[in-house]
């Protein structure tokens, strides 16, 4: 009995999903294949300050195989952990996407992830980011920036306001 004609399977694009929190970055770098396969290739953990970020490319590099092929970071917004990945990434004409932290629980849970933790939450991102067409990410006014933390200053010195007030009393 002959064999059907079977098309090559071929790489579609890579991911690289990046759990953000104050101190590292769980990332994990992942492909899809035209039969939908989802492949990964490496995880790892960085430090999140701005001298580790050069590693960091490196470290995806070794990963990122078919360099033809397009390669999206895919992270949640966490506070303000994230922005200084996110302006590096886009500083280095590469595709960012930050999605809300909503959107990923809701996806994690789509796919029948019960657990979560910062391994399971970097390749969720990855898988979300070669399933889905993701918004690329774009950098705020450095005046928006500017005005956020001058009202966040403003806040600080009026809670210090409020708790001598309180303690005068």
């Amino acid at each position: 009995m002959n064999k059907p004609n079977q098309n090559p399977v071929t790489l579609l694009r890579y991911c690289v999903g990046i759990d953000v929190s104050k101190d590292a970055l769980q990332v994990c770098v992942s492909f899809i294949d035209t039969n939908g396969k989802i492949t990964i290739k490496g995880s790892g953990k960085v430090a999140n300050k701005a001298t580790a970020f050069d590693s960091f490319l490196t470290w995806v590099d070794k990963h990122y195989k078919d360099k033809s092929l397009p390669i999206r970071y895919v992270m949640e917004s966490t506070g303000v952990y994230h922005e200084q990945l996110a302006w590096y990434l886009f500083q280095n004409d590469l595709a960012v996407s930050v999605v809300l932290p909503n959107k990923a629980k809701h996806y994690l849970k789509s796919i029948g992830n019960k657990s979560k933790n910062d391994t399971i939450d970097a390749r969720s991102l990855a898988q979300m980011g070669l399933e889905q067409s993701l918004k690329l990410w774009e950098p705020l006014s450095k005046n928006i920036y500017q005005l956020r933390m001058l009202t966040r200053h403003y806040q600080t010195l009026q809670e210090l306001k409020n708790q001598r007030s309180a303690a005068a009393v």
